[in-house]
């Protein structure tokens, strides 16, 4: 599907590999993706403006991804604010693009930190950052120079902010998919590094959802799942009409035990489970472009080790575990 236009692009990656994945598959639900975002006037509009806007951008230098902030030095557009506004709420990041900072909900180099003294460290892998949002980790990836690093994302906001800043940052070897955890399956044994970061507490069964991970890395090949966790043995199933820190589709909130667990059931070996203690109001914030709701409306403002709701606040955790 090699294609000029600006979202089309981020699968042109893929291609090279058709013959070790289900490529089909990946045209026909990004094709599908593609007519659920035109069928919206609002992201359509800002599709169309971004496609005026950067279609055939050049990057006008090397981008720095080194630092906690990634940084595009010039970028020679005049209207990166108005762009940038358009396409809120940021979720991850920062980044700095020429004099405009946009300053994420999350700050993302906090979790990076945590998660990439968990990484391998070589040249040349096959990575999928599932959940990926605008790309800030698969960005971050890119200092590892890989064979290709892969996102995945349902969210049309983030395959736009995704394709609006990988234009700028000019990265290669990296792709997009506007779709979710489920698939993976087009990707039989093809990773080598498989990130799933935020993602676990949405799924209504866990058990499913780390096979499926499992199933997509090549023997030898590394996941690292991390989640908000409860700080108990069991984890928290959550029962509608009740919600966990006001989200509408959260199902059952993971303990760090449960997420160890299923790693072992599903067949992992030299499984690692880290703890990293309770998520902060300064990593998870309410910012200018990303004006909504934020941790601090999640939890009760009298006692903050609680939701809202009263359930445990969330923590944070991380399990990383070897495919034989």
């Amino acid at each position: 599907m090699a294609n000029s236009s600006l979202l089309l692009s981020t699968i042109d990656p893929l291609h090279p590999y058709k013959g070790e994945c289900d490529l089909a598959s990946v045209i026909q639900e990004t094709k599908r993706a593609w007519r659920l975002l035109r069928g919206s006037r609002h992201w359509n509009e800002i599709r169309k403006e971004l496609q005026r806007s950067i279609g055939f951008y050049i990057p006008q230098g090397p981008a720095d991804t080194a630092g906690d902030v990634i940084t595009v030095p010039a970028c020679g557009l005049s209207h990166v604010d108005q762009l940038c506004s358009a396409l809120l709420p940021w979720r991850t990041g920062p980044y700095q693009i020429g004099s405009y900072c946009i300053d994420s909900e999350w700050q993302s180099f906090m979790k990076w930190s945590r998660i990439s003294a968990l990484l391998p460290k070589r040249e040349g892998m096959r990575i999928a950052d599932v959940g990926c949002s605008n790309g800030y980790f698969l960005f971050k990836l890119s200092k590892l120079e890989p064979e290709i690093a892969v996102g995945f994302d349902p969210i049309e906001r983030c395959w736009l902010q995704f394709a609006f800043l990988h234009k700028l940052l000019g990265i290669r070897n990296t792709a997009f998919l506007p779709m979710g955890l489920l698939s993976l399956t087009a990707f039989p044994q093809f990773f080598d590094l498989v990130l799933c970061m935020g993602v676990l507490y949405h799924q209504r069964d866990h058990l499913a959802a780390v096979k499926q991970l499992y199933d997509s890395v090549r023997p030898g090949g590394t996941v690292v799942l991390e989640s908000l966790v409860v700080n108990q043995p069991e984890p928290l199933k959550i029962i509608a009409p009740d919600r966990y820190a006001k989200m509408r589709n959260a199902w059952t909130i993971p303990s760090p035990s449960s997420m160890e667990d299923l790693f072992h059931q599903v067949g992992f070996k030299d499984v690692r489970l880290h703890t990293f203690g309770p998520l902060s109001t300064t990593e998870q914030r309410r910012t200018p472009l990303s004006p909504y709701e934020s941790l601090a409306d999640f939890l009760d403002p009298s006692d903050p080790s609680k939701t809202v709701e009263g359930h445990p606040a969330p923590h944070t955790a991380a399990v990383v575990g070897t495919k034989p």
